[in-house]
């Protein structure tokens, strides 16, 4: 495969079909309505990256079924590169119903009979062309389950080899993990390596076992010295730290919320889109001034698809967020606003 652009993104992971109750309030047991929508955390940042005009391309596997042909379409309808799609017969592709109760919380099921994503193995990689890309990102469910776990860690580390940095967003789902110590074991594996790294406060605590102090659990989690690590705070805002210290914080913007996932995975497109193309050091010399705008274009990306019915159709083009932007006033901490918590996407 050839340069796609000195820019280009790779984002690995699972790819999927979110069905949206249309009952709002009722949650999964009183739902008689859904909507099927393009989803997983991957796809997600995937499509956000892309429309906010940075070259992206899929690698992952999907089922050989009605739905995966249907998300290999979607993918090329959103101009996403699908070069690095495998398929493999006998298996089927992730389902996800979601709903949300009477306060406002997002309830999940999972259907994942012989599910393609999971199955993924590091030879059907072998012709990814690292060389091609300017970052790879991963993370997603499917980094609890064999072999793709250890496949996209592979992956990972060709792209290390060439020193091309790395992203990381986990999306940690308790329900879904088998083994608790093993899946700790290798998100801090995997969490040594990268360059980039986004958790949620939730998934702050999980990975650390401490509640409360972020600043200290931010110093608990193996990162790189030089490794930006963003954390999602829910109504309190985001911060990026660097060396275990905090850089900046960023207060959300005050919308309407509709529902709330797929509003982690537009923080992170969006963080991608405005870092691809930089070096590791380039990475690590970004100033306060510069983490601050990119965090600011960032929550405004989350704070849209908050708006909207989640997963990846929800994403903000370029110029619906310098809209968004452009219309509202700089927010003050202490103010009622929304943003992220990435345990509330798929």
């Amino acid at each position: 495969m050839k340069i796609l652009s000195p820019l280009s993104v790779l984002v690995g992971g699972e790819a999927l079909f979110d069905f949206f109750s249309t009952d709002i309030g009722a949650g999964l047991r009183g739902s008689t309505g859904f909507e099927k929508r393009a989803g997983g955390s991957p796809l997600n940042i995937a499509v956000g990256v892309r429309r906010l005009n940075v070259p992206v391309s899929y690698v992952g596997k999907l089922g050989v079924d009605h739905f995966g042909e249907a998300l290999v379409d979607f993918l090329k309808w959103e101009l996403i590169n699908v070069e690095n799609v495998i398929r493999e017969e006998g298996t089927k592709t992730i389902l996800v119903f979601v709903a949300v109760d009477k306060i406002g919380k997002p309830e999940f099921c999972f259907y994942r009979d012989n599910a393609a994503d999971v199955s993924l193995r590091s030879d059907e990689l072998s012709k990814v062309q690292t060389e091609s890309f300017s970052l790879f990102h991963c993370g997603g469910i499917v980094l609890a389950h064999e072999p793709a776990a250890s496949t996209y860690l592979s992956l990972a580390d060709r792209f290390i080899a060439q020193q091309i940095p790395i992203s990381l967003d986990p999306t940690v789902r308790k329900s879904l993990i088998l083994d608790v110590e093993c899946y700790l074991t290798f998100l801090r594996k995997l969490i040594s390596k990268v360059t980039i790294l986004k958790v949620s406060d939730e998934e702050l605590q999980f990975l650390t076992g401490i509640t409360g102090n972020y600043d200290e659990a931010i110093k608990a989690l193996p990162t790189r010295e030089d490794a930006l690590v963003f954390v999602t705070l829910g109504e309190a805002g985001s911060s990026v730290y660097r060396g275990g210290i905090k850089i900046v914080h960023t207060p959300g913007f005050p919308v309407k919320v509709v529902e709330t996932t797929g509003c982690g995975d537009s923080f992170m497109a969006a963080i991608l889109a405005q870092l691809a193309g930089k070096s590791a050091v380039e990475l690590a010399a970004l100033s306060e001034k510069e983490l601050t705008t990119i965090m600011r274009f960032s929550n405004a990306a989350a704070a849209i698809v908050a708006t909207r019915i989640g997963a990846a159709e929800a994403n903000p083009t370029r110029d619906e967020v310098e809209k968004f932007l452009a219309n509202v006033g700089e927010v003050q901490d202490g103010d009622t606003g929304f943003t992220i918590n990435n345990a509330e996407t798929t």
